[in-house]
This record gives structure tokens, sequence and C-alpha cells, in this order.
């Protein structure tokens, strides 16, 4: 797998041990919006995770989601989202697990789920990534596949996508 620049660097270890599980089929993707608010390098400012219906191949709804971002992330704040319960983990390389769980019955499957939070974003420009996972009773789907053009063996995008940022350069004023 190809990593981006400040995307996921070795999260993906402590990961793969909860993706090895996962089902190859597709499912909702998952889906980052910043509410027409660009990412500044370096400044705060929000980002909504979607996660668009549960989970195809058991036709079940969501029980928990989780997302990893690489070192160069600021800090995470998830907000509050009814029925939800979230927390943050830094990770040993300096990433971050972000991880909401249901804290009733599963997301209705054809419900989106909307996740926000407040986000410092990193200090550099550039493209950044949050490999997502979506969890519901008796199937599990991880989005961390990076996408280009489709050949011919590789669809465009992926059934997989992984999610990710465009972070923008601060403007200088002189």
């Amino acid at each position: 797998m190809t990593l981006i620049k400040g995307s996921l660097g070795t999260v993906f270890a402590a990961s793969l041990i909860f993706a090895a599980g996962s089902s190859t089929s597709a499912s909702a993707h998952a889906i980052i919006e910043l509410g027409a608010v660009n990412a500044i390098a370096g400044e705060t400012s929000g980002m909504t995770m979607e996660i668009q219906h549960g989970c195809i191949t058991a036709g079940t709804g969501t029980i928990k989601v989780i997302g990893w971002v690489g070192k160069p992330w600021g800090k995470i704040t998830p907000l509050e989202v009814d029925g939800w319960q979230s927390s943050v983990v830094k990770m040993p390389d300096g990433g971050q697990q972000i991880t909401w769980d249901n804290a009733g019955e599963p997301q209705p499957f054809s419900v989106p789920l909307y996740l926000p939070m407040d986000v410092k974003w990193p200090k550099k420009s550039g493209i950044y990534a949050m490999k997502v996972t979506q969890v519901c009773p008796g199937d599990v789907t991880t989005w961390d596949t990076v996408f280009g053009p489709a050949t011919a063996n590789t669809p465009s995008p992926p059934l997989t996508p992984l999610a990710q940022v465009k972070v923008l350069a601060k403007l200088k004023v002189s």
C-alpha cells in the first residue's frame, strides 16, 4: 500500500490487527465534509465524518466508527452526537485514534451518521488522510485504499476509498 505524506505512518501497524477481520465488500463510504471552510495549515476548524449508511454485507446498522490519523495532525476534539460516546487516544507514533461507540441500538441502516469534530490542522499544507473503520453487527469495513485513475484490474474510485483532506497553506499578510 502506498502512503501519502503525513497520512498514517506506523498507525497502520497498530490497526492492522483490527482491520484484518474487515469485509472486502462495499459499504457506505466515509466522507469528510469541511462545511464550506477550507482546512488551513496550523489553524483549527470543523470537520464532519459522514458514514452514509449501515454495512451492506450484513444489512445492519452501525455500532462503532474508528478513525486513525498520523502524527502531523494536531488535536482532534469530537463534538457531541446524541446516542454516541467518543474518545481520542494518542498512538505511540504520535498519531491519534478517534473512536465513536453507539450507546444504544445500532444506527438504523438507512440513516446517515454525522460525526462532527474540531481539528487542529497539520502545520504544513498537503494532502492528509483519515483511515476509517465502520463496525456493524456481523460486518466490519475499513476505508484505506488510496485511489487514482481506473486501470484494467482496479476501479476508480475503489470500493473502500481512503478519506482525504487538502490542507491549504496559510496566507501571509504583509
